[in-house]
């Protein structure tokens, strides 16, 4: 394998890298979920919403580039602390794409912590390239940046297999909820001084 490059997104990376991001993450179970599959249309529709979270809330993206391909993504943010939530709700309609987009989103946000923090996501590395140590690279590069700040760090997740990966970097969980019948877990890593 050659060497794996980890380097900040620009802005003309963003197809790229969402094109990567929807790949990556395509079979989510909460993906699944809220999206109601997972082929190519689903696909298209995850790659719609990275490209309208890099356009609004960009944060700081860096790219895990082999051959000058990218092939793994990572998202951090500055959080100030929850924020309270719209309390205008949709009326609850599963069948409806919007309704589950808008209650996944804000189940996620009312967990947010209370503190200033460093908000992980997305991450996500093509599924030709997993179990080669990109995924580290990038978490290992989140870190050093989280902990020049000592920041405390958060993150959702819905899937056991990144639990344990992100329990490898510091991360313990800190709440459970449930959304479509899919197991959500909500992670943190408390500053390192």
């Amino acid at each position: 394998m050659s060497r794996v490059h980890i380097s900040f997104m620009q802005r003309s990376d963003i197809e790229e890298a969402t094109k990567v991001l929807s790949i990556a993450m395509l079979n989510n179970p909460l993906h699944i979920a809220v999206f109601q599959g997972n082929g190519e249309n689903e696909r298209l529709k995850i790659e719609t919403m990275f490209v309208e979270l890099f356009h609004t809330r960009p944060g700081i993206v860096f790219l895990a580039r082999q051959d000058c391909k990218v092939i793994g993504v990572m998202r951090m943010n500055s959080c100030a602390g929850k924020k309270d939530q719209d309390e205008t709700q949709m009326l609850p309609d599963e069948n409806d794409f919007n309704f589950r987009k808008s209650f996944w989103l804000r189940e996620w946000a009312i967990r947010d912590p209370l503190e200033q923090h460093w908000h992980l996501g997305p991450i996500g590395v093509l599924p030709s390239h997993r179990k080669m140590g990109i995924g580290s690279k990038l978490m290992q590069r989140f870190c050093q940046e989280v902990d020049n700040c000592s920041a405390p760090a958060y993150l959702e997740t819905d899937t056991d297999e990144n639990v344990t990966f992100y329990q490898r970097f510091g991360f313990e969980i800190v709440a459970r909820s449930k959304i479509f019948q899919v197991d959500s877990r909500y992670m943190s890593r408390a500053a390192q001084r």
